[in-house]
This record gives structure tokens, C-alpha cells and sequence, in this order.
């Protein structure tokens, strides 16, 4: 590999970018005036020039990834470090591990480490921390139902204290009584009942597997398909957990907690349907000081029924549905937003349409860490492949341990509430 100096655009590098090319394709570029040798300069030079090339690598990169996730928070992964690593960019790392330690820059940051940063029984290596956390915050950009949860960061697990209230039917927070007494009579005292709840920390990996090409061609490439592909399926995978896991070796999901209110279909409804009674009786379930934080998560394939959706007023109509483009929350449903998701069931089944406020729904992540990446180029090196390892530890589930029944009245509310099976 030799290092030139680009005379115009080439293969995804500006005018005046330093790239590095196969032995074999050096005299060609030059000859067609693509590109220059590096001349030689001074150390101050070289200083300079790592600067305006990571600029220039950070706007490239933050210009991609932004049109991914739409988000200002992508700029945070995008842009080059200062301080720490002092490689550019996690793509920048990478293309140093394929060199291996013979590469000045990456021999170094083993060295100043020391035996936590280099495996080198499967030359594997771990990733700069500042990389591995910013790929933990973009995904938490790329998220839609865990950034809405309480999350606690713990060492290991959480147990979770919650007051143990079924009923309100003689106290309004589960177990502080309030008495009226005469003049002159004793005061009765309350006991709270409470319970608690275990939350354990739980694995989520990915391993990617990407082409020694890819490595070697683009750091920005690399960039941005690590961050886009890992980030977001890890957002979605949390998610999902949150919404339809089972509590077995994951975070326990709101469709499948005890507190779930589930309400029935109408008389004589048709399936696969929703109409008007079915989202004003799911109103009526949520756990009334809940609302105000309350969202609809709503299967897209109902979007044709939810939006003709209103209430009869004498002769006309009201809409139930609102889709005001001017509102910066979106759509709207009886005044809540809607999000259309995809850990949704399709219509008709059970899961199709939640209103839940997940405020009420507690998280738990590793305290101090980020996103813990690793990087072997031993793993795959038959087929000229390096693998990269990414885990998070995580654990969820909702902060109620049952529906409640409120003290007048006799049907259950609660932060969680879904449409039963319409068949």
C-alpha cells in the first residue's frame, strides 16, 4: 500500500484527501492524473493536515448518518475525537487493525493501554471507549419506546420497590389511609404494603462480519454501515423486548405483563376491525393521571380504519383521528400521539393498537459502560473477513405489578391498556 494525494474526486474521497492504494494501481493513477505522490513534510505539516482531513471525514460522515436517522444527536458518533484514541474515527481504528501491530498508530495505543486492550491470543482488539459509547447513543437517537421509559444504570441488578396496590377502594395510593377523627379520639395509623421486584441485567449481541475491501477501501464507508446497521437493529431489538418480551432471558413486555388491561371487542363486531368504541373504551382503562404521558402505538396495516375514525353529534360528525402535518408530535388520536410501529400485531389481533404511558415502565443498563465492542480479524480469516462484536446489557418491565380497580367503580385501569382479538 502506498499513501497519494488526490487530484479530483475518487472513489468517495475529495480533491486534496490522502488515501491509501494497492501497490498495483499507484502508477496508473498517477499517469491519468487522478492522483500525486505524497511529498514529504514536516511533522508540523502532517499535524495540520490530520486536522482538515477530519473535518472533512466528520462532515462526510455526518451528512450520511443524519440522513439515516434524521436526528442532530448523529453528529455526536460523527464527529473525530480530540482526545483519547487519537484515531480519527472508529473507521480509521479498523483500518489500523487489519495492518495489525505493525501499524505505528494502533502499536501505541496497545502499548499505553496495556494487557486490557489487546487480545492477542485471537488478535482481537477493543474498540476506543469513546466509539463504543457513541455507538450506544445513536442508539438510543434511533430509538422510539426506550427513551420514553424510567432507566436506572445499576452494576449488576435492581431490585425494584413498588407499592402493592390492587384496589382503591380504601386508600388512593395503596395503603396511606387518611381518617376523619373526632375531637379527642386516637389517631389510626398506616401500613403501607410494599413489594419488590427483580430486574437482572440480560446479554444483546451482534456480531457483523465486513470484508477486508470494505475495511481498506473507506473508513467513512465502514462508518457509517457499523453505526446505521448496529444502532438501529439494536434500538428496534430493545423495543420490541419492551413490548412483547417474555420476561425469560429478556426484558418482561407490556402485552405480556400482568398489568396489562385488555379490552374486549364489540357485540356483533367484525373481525379484523377497530371502530370508535373500541379506542374511547380503551381510554376509559388508561390509569386516568397516566394520560396526559400516554401514546398510541398502533399497527400501520390499521391506519385505513383508524382514520376515518369520529363520533356521531346529532346530525354531523367529530373526528376521532386528527392528522394535523403541522403538529410537530404527528398524528393524533382522542388528542394522544400515534406512533405506527412496528412491534405492533397486525390488525385484528391482540397487540394491533396499545395506549400506554411508559413512563410507568423501568430499564435497567450497565452503570458506567457503554456499548462493549470488540474486533477480531482471526475469527473469519479464510474467507478475509474481520468480525466485530457489539453487546449491551439490558432489562426492563412495567413499575406495576397488576392492574388497579379504582375506588369507584368496578373495571380496571392501568398505564397499559390493548385491544383484545377482533376474529
Amino acid at each position: 500500500m502506498k499513501t497519494l494525494v488526490l487530484l479530483q474526486e475518487y472513489s468517495g474521497f475529495k480533491e486534496g484527501e490522502e488515501v491509501d492504494v494497492k501497490d498495483e494501481d499507484v502508477e496508473s493513477l498517477i499517469a491519468d492524473g487522478i492522483a500525486k505522490a505524497k511529498a514529504e513534510v514536516t511533522k508540523h505539516a502532517e499535524e495540520e493536515e490530520d486536522v482538515a482531513d477530519a473535518d472533512t471525514i466528520a462532515k462526510q460522515v455526518y451528512t450520511q448518518i443524519k440522513d439515516e436517522f434524521k436526528t442532530e444527536g448523529a453528529k455526536l458518533f460523527a464527529q473525530p475525537k480530540e482526545e483519547g484514541s487519537g484515531f480519527k474515527s472508529m473507521g480509521h481504528f479498523a483500518k489500523s487493525v487489519i495492518q495489525g501491530l505493525s501499524d505505528p498508530q494502533l502499536n501505541a495505543y496497545c502499548k499505553s493501554t496495556g494487557m486490557n486492550i489487546a487480545v492477542n491470543a485471537d488478535g482481537g482488539f477493543l474498540i476506543p471507549p469513546e466509539y463504543s459509547t457513541a455507538l450506544l447513543t445513536a442508539m438510543a437517537e434511533a430509538g422510539v419506546i426506550a427513551p420514553k421509559c424510567q432507566n436506572f444504570p445499576v452494576n449488576n441488578n435492581l431490585a425494584l420497590p413498588f407499592v402493592n396496590i390492587t384496589t382503591q377502594a380504601t386508600s388512593w395510593t395503596g395503603g396511606v389511609t387518611i381518617y376523619k377523627p373526632a375531637e379527642g379520639v386516637a389517631k389510626s395509623a398506616s401500613l403501607p404494603q410494599f413489594a419488590k421486584a427483580e430486574l437482572h441485567l440480560h446479554k444483546m449481541t451482534a456480531v457483523i462480519y465486513t470484508t477486508d475491501e470494505l475495511l481498506s477501501d473507506s473508513a467513512i464507508a465502514l462508518e457509517t454501515f457499523l453505526t446505521t446497521m448496529v444502532s438501529t437493529e439494536m434500538a428496534l431489538t430493545k423495543d420490541e423486548d419492551i413490548i412483547n418480551g417474555s420476561g425469560a432471558g429478556e426484558a418482561l413486555g407490556v402485552m405480556n405483563a400482568p398489568c396489562l388491561v385488555s379490552v374486549a371487542k364489540e357485540t356483533g363486531q367484525a373481525a379484523t376491525t377497530i371502530v370508535t368504541d373500541n379506542v374511547l373504551k380503551m381510554a376509559s382503562r388508561m390509569y386516568s393521571p397516566s394520560f396526559r404521558n400516554a401514546v398510541w402505538l398502533i399497527a400501520q396495516d390499521a391506519l385505513p380504519q383508524i382514520g376515518v375514525l369520529s363520533i356521531t353529534v346529532g346530525t354531523g360528525g367529530a373526528p376521532v383521528f386528527i392528522a394535523d402535518i403541522k403538529n410537530p408530535l404527528g398524528p393524533s388520536l382522542l388528542g394522544r400521539p400515534i406512533i405506527w410501529s412496528p412491534h405492533c400485531q397486525t390488525v385484528g389481533t391482540t397487540g394491533d393498537i396499545i395506549l400506554g404511558d411508559f413512563s410507568q415502565y423501568v430499564t435497567i443498563s450497565k452503570a458506567g459502560q457503554g456499548m462493549d465492542v470488540a474486533t477480531s480479524i482471526h475469527l473469519k480469516f479464510l474467507e478475509d473477513e474481520t468480525a466485530f462484536r457489539f453487546v449491551i446489557r439490558f432489562d426492563g418491565q412495567p413499575w406495576w405489578a397488576s392492574a388497579r380497580t379504582p375506588k369507584h367503580g368496578d373495571n380496571t385501569v392501568s398505564p397499559f391498556v390493548a385491544l383484545a382479538t377482533r376474529a
